[in-house]
């Protein structure tokens, strides 16, 4: 499964685009920041300047949250289509593996009790042993409940309603075979979607942390060069 969903590769290019914008304008108010504008006669082109950091660190705050809002979104609507696509295609091969007819539909003639073939016991083990999360006790001894894929099972921590269920008639190796196929790529696709979350929030830790230290910085260099023209 890709990392990187076609929606999500426009949003990140937009804020690379944004990004290096930020950090050209911190550059610019750096240099800006002159010693003469520590001299009284330049406080008003001080303060401009101030001013002019202080709106630069505000669009900077604006725009990761921006960001971050348009990725989670995205990730999300692309999880609830990849949940519905899931679920319909199980419910479709479901069905038509109820329809077709096996050799344990075939109705056989009695005869005398004989010692089984080891496969033929595996198979019947298979046929009747429970699979967590796909009996049900009201249905037929055949039949199986399987649960729908929910788009918690998928953006852990997201509320979502419940998924129902796909009723069969039967529950033969082909269902089997079909509901861990389902599985399997369920599993594959949820560690994609916590493997994006997860940079995201590396992103914005380190976003903050050098938009802090950078603030930090600033303020120091602000006070020093008020003070240069301060009377000892």
């Amino acid at each position: 499964v890709s990392t990187q969903s076609t929606g999500s590769s426009g949003i990140n290019a937009e804020y690379g685009k944004n990004r290096a914008k930020i950090h050209e304008q911190r550059e610019c108010n750096k240099t800006s920041l002159k010693p003469i504008l520590g001299h009284p006669n330049n406080e008003v082109d001080l303060n401009n300047l101030c001013m002019k950091e202080e709106d630069r660190a505000m669009y900077s705050s604006d725009t990761l949250k921006q960001y971050l809002n348009e990725m989670t979104n995205t990730e999300t609507d692309i999880a609830k289509s990849f949940v519905n696509s899931v679920n319909t295609q199980t419910t479709e091969l479901l069905d038509l593996f109820d329809k077709l007819v096996t050799t344990d539909d075939v109705i056989k003639g009695k005869t005398a009790e004989k010692k089984l073939p080891t496969t033929v016991l595996l198979k019947q083990e298979l046929r009747t042993g429970s699979i967590s999360g796909y009996c049900d006790a009201r249905l037929s001894k055949d039949g199986r409940s399987i649960k729908c894929l929910k788009l918690s099972d998928i953006t852990t921590g997201r509320n979502s309603t419940d998924g129902g269920a796909i009723v069969t008639t039967k529950f033969t190796p082909a269902h089997v075979a079909a509901v861990k196929a389902r599985d399997r790529v369920v599993k594959e696709f949820s560690h994609r979607y916590c493997h994006v979350i997860e940079e995201l929030e590396l992103t914005s830790s380190r976003w903050v942390g050098d938009e802090e230290k950078w603030s930090k910085q600033w303020e120091t260099s602000i006070v020093h060069v008020r003070n240069l023209y301060k009377p000892a």
